[in-house]
């Protein structure tokens, strides 16, 4: 396809336009992409295998119902629900369904209104 002069003044112009805007070319994104790259890998080489905080690493997060047993397993002569709330920071409705479901499977007992230990 044949340009004319009007078509190439009109890209130059464009080109003008974009420089004075600031505005990203496709090519200034590529070479940006480019560029990440480069950094991700040096980032990647740099880092031992593992962790990046240096932690070791736990299996799996624990559940809220498995937090909350573990503190009731802790009192061996049994709990109230103010300690259990305090240890946790769970908020009351989320805390009395997991001491529901803990009494309803038998992995707790309650020992009387409000107090709680593993069975």
């Amino acid at each position: 396809m044949e340009q004319t002069d009007f078509g190439a003044n009109w890209e130059s112009f464009i080109r003008m336009l974009l420089h004075r805007l600031d505005i990203p070319t496709k090519e200034d994104i590529s070479n940006l992409h480019a560029r990440l790259d480069k950094l991700e890998q040096l980032i990647y080489q740099k880092q031992p295998a593992g962790r990046q905080d240096g932690k070791p690493r736990s299996s799996k997060k624990k559940s809220a119902s498995s937090i909350v047993l573990e503190i009731i397993e802790n009192h061996p002569e049994g709990t109230n629900f103010k300690t259990i709330k305090a240890a946790t920071g769970f908020d009351d409705k989320k805390l009395r369904n997991i001491i529901f479901r803990l009494d309803k499977i038998n992995k707790i007992q309650r020992v009387s209104r409000g107090i709680y230990k593993k069975l």
